[in-house]
């Protein structure tokens, strides 16, 4: 076939102008080389040469959870995020890397990659659109339909031969998508001060990578990835389809690879380069750079203090009145999950399901680890590390696991043959102290 063209009869024109309404250019990132990190950049070179594509101008790190392209005039850059290379073996990173080295076949591959994106954008829009907005979805996922499916049918190919299989290669693109959801969590939690344009100094922390790794290591806890999502991808990978499907039942998480694609430590510069990337703060605009260790304790307790009242706002909305303390909050979620979480996201009871199963976890809601932890910095206790919600150091300076509390309280209030114990020390956390009535 010829790769001279826009695949789909799309007009090159026709598709620049769709891009200019749509794409927002990448930012660039830190290079990768032979020298600073030679097993990355072998990975990449080797897929480039087993799949017969040419090599992009730069491999870069990016801050996004992601594998993507970056091409301007003469320039074909990989990007390669940082929080996904701790969550993937070298066989699954190589299906994601394979599946964009495929794109740069083609003469226009900035347009192809691009556009490819925008109507990715429009499969996942429809999921979760309503109204004008499923509309317009649905009209950008059909003009771009005969376009997609042949550049994908061959990018999927790619990826199949790059990962060595289409279990692998499903298997990457499911975990890439999770990556995604829980960086996005992570970061919205992580209490890390927003870019603000009207401030005069910026403040940020350096190492939000390193953050990232320690809370992969302690555990994310159970992700949201169902039949629903699998099925979008599926969608959106039909060469991919049977075996994504499949994953729907699958319990994936994002952990730690047990055999990542070695990478070399960042200089700091390097590393702040990225958080500002991430961050959206643009060059020269001045920032006050703190790592995790040295950052302000004040910051930790005021996410928990925001934290633990957006819970306290919810039990309020459920009971039609304040709850008497924390107890009764830590009540109220453990007996009316359903209820509760029908009022953090603002919808009625009916929208969600009545199956009590739906709402039984392995892992503690963040809603109870957030309301322990702010009554356990109330009263003198420090975070471990501010990226890892729940654990904590007391006063004597033990090392305490919150969440590992709270299931053995939970499981020691329904009855089960557990230790007793944990449910008095949760009692003991959130009851009424001076400072809070």
């Amino acid at each position: 076939m010829s790769y001279d063209r826009v695949p789909g009869a799309l007009g090159v024109w026709h598709a620049r102008w769709m891009l200019a309404r749509h794409l927002v250019g990448n930012q660039g990132g830190v290079p990768v080389t032979p020298e600073t990190n030679p097993e990355l950049y072998a990975l990449v070179r080797e897929t480039a040469r087993r799949l017969g594509t040419p090599m992009p101008s730069r491999v870069l790190f990016t801050a996004a959870p992601t594998v993507d392209l970056s091409v301007t005039y003469r320039q074909r850059h990989l990007l390669i995020g940082l929080p996904l290379l701790a969550c993937l073996a070298a066989g699954e990173l190589r299906a994601l890397v394979g599946h964009r080295l495929a794109l740069l076949r083609y003469r226009h591959a900035g347009l192809v990659n691009g556009l490819l994106d925008l109507w990715t954008d429009a499969v996942q829009a429809e999921s979760y659109e309503h109204g004008r907005g499923l509309r317009r979805a649905t009209e950008l996922r059909n003009r771009l339909a005969d376009f997609a499916a042949e550049v994908q049918r061959e990018a999927d190919e790619a990826a199949v031969l790059a990962a060595g299989g289409v279990d692998p290669a499903a298997r990457a693109f499911a975990l890439a998508s999770i990556v995604s959801d829980e960086y996005a969590e992570f970061l919205e939690h992580s209490g890390i001060p927003e870019h603000r344009w009207w401030r005069p100094v910026e403040v940020g922390i350096s190492d939000i990578d390193d953050g990232w790794c320690h809370a992969l290591r302690h555990g994310l806890g159970e992700s949201d990835w169902d039949a629903d999502d699998a099925l979008v991808l599926a969608t959106i990978h039909p060469r991919l389809s049977i075996a994504l499907r499949a994953l729907g039942d699958a319990p994936l998480r994002a952990t730690p690879a047990a055999d990542p694609v070695p990478i070399a430590p960042l200089s700091e510069r390097e590393r702040r380069r990225l958080v500002r990337q991430l961050m959206g703060i643009p060059y020269p605009r001045h920032i006050r750079w703190f790592s995790f260790a040295d950052s302000p304790r004040s910051w930790w307790r005021q996410r928990a203090v925001k934290d633990a009242d957006s819970v306290r706002d919810d039990v309020t909305l459920v009971l039609g009145r304040d709850a008497v303390d924390d107890l009764e909050v830590f009540e109220v979620i453990r007996t009316r999950p359903r209820e509760v979480l029908a009022a953090a996201m603002g919808v009625p009871v009916s929208e969600l399901s009545d199956d009590p199963r739906d709402y039984q976890t392995k892992e503690p809601p963040g809603a109870l680890v957030w309301l322990v932890e702010e009554n356990l910095l109330r009263r003198g206790w420090r975070l471990a590390h501010p990226a890892v919600r729940g654990v904590l150091i007391d006063p004597d300076g033990e090392r305490v696991d919150a969440r590992a509390v709270l299931v053995q309280a939970d499981q020691e209030m329904a009855g089960s043959a557990v230790p007793a114990g944990a449910a008095e020390t949760l009692r003991s956390w959130l009851a009424p102290t001076a400072t809070n009535g």
